[in-house]
């Protein structure tokens, strides 16, 4: 992913490079060609990377192996939904591995240093893991664990190493499938309205499709200010599906209808407010 580019510094070395190829992608158009010597050099990337750094590489290895003993050894035990769901579970595991991997060179902090996994990262990585899990069995715990997580890996990263470039850019992914994971569970087992349901994926699409349009259509990143209005409403929406586990399902339709109805007028506020000339200017 490109970088989210505060104006008041300069770009470290990994964001430059992300917007040359980013630029260069553009534009050819996204013809084939283009499209295959994108992927090829972001693997190239990441493959110098991990000879430069191999603790990196060896930390990554230890975290993924990790995640995918515990769900292994879940499944064993007998856990559910673990173990019916052991194939998707550990399929999931392993794009995601491959997602980190291709991403090794935004593991620096936000000045371009080169930072290691943090604590912070585990907490991402941790909702990343629970998707299969929301998808199957969106539980209180299931998504109240997901919550915390949530509000906790900022003031974790605050706290200790400061954020990865990984963490603070992958986040909103990471966040955005657990929510479309939850949702489909919700909606499956009839604790959460269709047309609840129906709004808040439309919303967690349309910001995907606007990250995605500012990033490989422009070649930069989504406007912070986009992004901290699109979060505003995060506890109530999350609320709403602990809600919809608990079987509430007036008080989900409630909570999740408003929250992204809410998280909607206050983007659309923040937009406005961003084409409003300065004044001076």
């Amino acid at each position: 992913m490109p970088p989210s580019e505060p104006a008041d510094r300069p770009l470290t070395e990994g964001e430059r490079w992300t917007r040359e190829q980013l630029e260069a992608l553009l534009a050819a158009r996204f013809g084939p060609r283009a499209v295959a010597h994108f992927l090829a050099e972001s693997q190239r990337r990441s493959n110098r990377i991990r000879r430069e750094r191999p603790e990196l590489a060896r930390q990554e290895v230890a975290w993924i192996g990790a995640g995918a003993a515990a769900w292994a050894a879940l499944a064993l035990g007998g856990a559910q939904p673990f173990r019916r769901g052991v194939r998707a579970g550990l399929a999931w595991w392993a794009a995601a591995a491959l997602m980190l991997d291709w991403h090794l060179g935004m593991l620096e902090s936000e000045d371009g240093r080169p930072q290691a996994l943090g604590p912070a990262d585990a907490l991402t990585l941790l909702r990343v893991w629970l998707v299969p899990v929301a998808l199957d069995t969106p539980s209180p715990l299931v998504c109240g664990t997901a919550a915390a997580s949530d509000v906790l890996d900022g003031i974790v990263a605050r706290a200790t190493t400061g954020p990865t470039r990984a963490g603070r850019d992958l986040e909103g992914l990471a966040d955005i499938c657990f929510a479309v994971a939850a949702l489909r569970g919700a909606l499956r087992r009839g604790t959460i309205g269709d047309a609840t349901a129906a709004s808040e994926l439309v919303r967690l699409g349309a910001g995907f499709g606007y990250a995605l349009w500012v990033y490989f259509g422009r070649a930069a990143a989504p406007d912070p200010a986009v992004v901290r209005a699109a979060r505003v409403t995060t506890p109530l929406r999350a609320g709403g599906l602990i809600a919809a586990g608990l079987g509430r399902r007036r008080l989900a339709d409630g909570a999740v209808l408003g929250g992204s109805l809410w998280s909607v007028a206050a983007v659309a506020r923040a937009v406005r407010s961003g084409r409003r000339p300065r004044a001076g200017s």
